[in-house]
């Protein structure tokens, strides 16, 4: 009876694991049948997919996709941005083949001749809905998601590296997470400062301990960032203070048993999507099953736990396309309210490179009224930088006495905002510092109970 009993709790297992109907619809081949993101490459997508907040789909093309004609009257190969308007349609300034400036002072071609390859690798969204994008291998470009215009750039942000940059992630504080493709002694995941993208703020670690990766993730606080090995599974590091760490280590290997090559936050749910692998990188360990995207709740970072599955669909009605030419899972999006999924494949020849899926079942992970938060939390001021009032919300889960000051970079305190008991719930305070000179400053939420948040802010006047 046990024996049995086991056999039957498997074969439930297996099939959430496996099916993509139980709670997401295969919709279609998104924007439809016919669009080839990399026509001259042939490679499909390779995490280059993200979601704007007008809902919008941005995608770039792995290789050359185009090309653009010279002062000279040569024609030159180039990479492309596109952009898509929900029901498919291209956005006005889609497909994007030279980055300029507002001010048309920065124009930046989307090519790196002096490269054999020139990579896109991928694509992330910023918590005011700008575009990070790493294409010609090396380069971060920062773009105006209303308009395609660049807004920043920075090239080799990682000292020392010269190759491939991996798929970025942003946290809530605009600060850029990446890492590198290839295993390089020495070099680990960094955050590239936000805004201007001017300065390399930490390095994480420094070994990528001999193994692929191709994205990272981190959590919306920045206090925890997965750096996802390719076969060897993900290092969590966790930091109580975000980028100003330090980060530590976490001795339990994440994810050991998927070989991820994407991620995404889910909006409505708060899960993190990974994906689980293919034959060319390496198939995950049963019960998980490849070419496949799997949600997980991660209330506790430190263990994961399965909710939720998305699998590739083979059954498009384009020619070849079939899991059988090994569509790698590498690419994931939400719409901004977390009921349609965008996924891509790389290795995928012609249309089909992205499939979309509309949520059919129940979210329910963690839906709690806003009355009763579940944990404590310090928000990023807004705005920030800021002149020279900002707005600081912070939520308590449980009653208790509160102090919230603010610090300048040698730790000398400049203001105390709260210093009183209050009961559980969002709370909010205004911070004037019309007194105080440009500059860092970091401010610190205490509770009587043990609890300790720190975030930076920037004063600019």
């Amino acid at each position: 009876m046990l024996r049995r009993l086991a056999f039957l709790l498997a074969l439930v297992m297996v099939t959430f694991l496996g099916s993509s109907n139980a709670q997401w619809k295969y919709a279609k081949l998104f924007p439809n049948n016919t669009f080839d993101p990399t026509p001259i490459s042939g490679s499909g997508i390779n995490n280059g997919i993200t979601v704007d907040p007008m809902g919008r789909i941005w995608v770039n093309s792995y290789r050359y996709a185009d090309s653009i004609q010279t002062s000279a009257g040569t024609y030159i190969p180039t990479e492309c941005l596109y952009c898509f308007n929900p029901d498919g349609t291209p956005a006005s300034f889609s497909p994007i083949k030279v980055l300029k400036s507002k001010d048309g002072s920065i124009a930046d071609t989307l090519n790196y001749p002096s490269m054999a390859g020139s990579y896109n690798y991928g694509m992330a969204s910023g918590p005011d809905g700008s575009i990070y994008d790493i294409s010609c291998s090396v380069y971060i470009f920062k773009i105006d998601y209303h308009d395609g215009s660049l807004l920043a750039q920075i090239q080799n942000p990682i000292p020392g590296y010269t190759s491939s940059l991996a798929t970025p992630m942003v946290d809530a504080s605009d600060e850029v997470f990446v890492t590198t493709v290839l295993p390089t002694s020495g070099v680990g995941p960094v955050a590239v400062s936000g805004g201007d993208l001017s300065s390399v703020l930490i390095s994480v670690d420094t070994s990528m301990y001999g193994a692929y990766s191709r994205n990272v993730s981190v959590t919306s606080d920045g206090n925890d960032v997965w750096v996802h090995r390719i076969k060897l599974g993900s290092l969590h590091y966790h930091s109580n203070n975000g980028t100003l760490g330090p980060y530590v280590l976490d001795t339990n290997t994440a994810f050991k048993d998927l070989v991820i090559e994407s991620s995404a936050w889910q909006p409505n749910t708060g899960l993190l999507w990974v994906s689980s692998g293919n034959v060319t990188s390496g198939m995950p360990n049963p019960p998980y099953r490849g070419y496949a995207w799997y949600g997980f709740d991660m209330t506790d970072r430190s263990n994961p736990v399965l909710k939720d599955s998305i699998l590739w669909n083979e059954d498009t009605g384009v020619p070849g396309d079939s899991i059988k030419n090994d569509p790698r899972p590498r690419g994931i999006a939400f719409s901004p309210t977390g009921d349609t999924a965008y996924v891509g494949a790389f290795n995928v020849s012609g249309p089909g490179a992205i499939q979309m899926f509309t949520f059919a079942g129940s979210n329910a992970i963690n839906e709690l009224p806003p009355s009763v938060p579940t944990q404590y939390s310090l928000s990023q001021n807004y705005p920030n930088p800021f002149n020279p009032t900002t707005k600081i919300d912070y939520t308590l889960k449980a009653a208790s006495k509160v102090t919230l000051a603010v610090y300048d970079v040698l730790g000398r305190e400049v203001a105390t905002l709260v210093n009183v008991y209050q009961p559980a719930g969002l709370h909010s305070v205004s911070f004037d510092a019309s007194r105080l000179s440009s500059g860092i400053y970091i401010y610190t939420l205490k509770t009587s109970n043990g609890i300790t948040i720190t975030k930076k802010m920037v004063l600019m006047k």
